[in-house]
């Protein structure tokens, strides 16, 4: 997890002058994280099985209307969305026990889950050649990277 900490670190020093969230609003984020979580490998799972139908559909229709080449980047984008999917559900499994006892090890792998949404969403939008979905990765990873941070202080066990 030292990798973990140098990314997190070098993240804080980006925000370092960012406006904090209310103490009462962390305390209850970083106390319900685990739960939280929870929901989020539900709603992952759940996903999951969205991804596999457009990845199914939407590659076969754009291989149908004559676009073989953009259904089969369509196809690769979706099985690495997918495997960025499974590592996150693992790895957000892992964490619940360690969230719940207000661990480091569970912020840690929480961020873990945050690096890899991040890096399955550019490359993603880059072999579709989505612009618009790299700019909205970037800021969900601006405010998900903003959200751990405040935590973070939370679990030092």
């Amino acid at each position: 997890m030292q990798y973990i900490d140098s990314v997190s670190s070098t993240v804080a020093k980006w925000m370092k002058d960012v406006p904090h969230l209310p103490k009462g609003l962390t305390k209850w984020l970083a106390e319900n994280s685990w739960w939280l979580t929870i929901i989020s490998v539900v709603f992952s799972v759940v996903g999951a099985f969205g991804i596999l139908a457009a990845m199914t559909a939407g590659s076969a229709l754009l291989v149908v209307v004559g676009a073989p080449a953009l259904g089969g980047m369509f196809f690769v984008s979706s099985v690495i969305s997918l495997i960025g999917v499974g590592v996150s559900v693992v790895a957000e499994i892992m964490a619940i026990t360690p969230l719940k006892a207000m661990k480091k090890r569970g912020w840690d792998l929480m961020f873990f889950v945050l690096l890899v949404s991040v890096a399955v969403g550019i490359l993603g939008s880059l072999l579709t050649a989505n612009v618009g979905g790299i700019l909205f990765g970037l800021v969900g990873a601006a405010i998900g990277a903003y959200v751990l941070l405040e935590l973070k202080y939370y679990f030092v066990k």
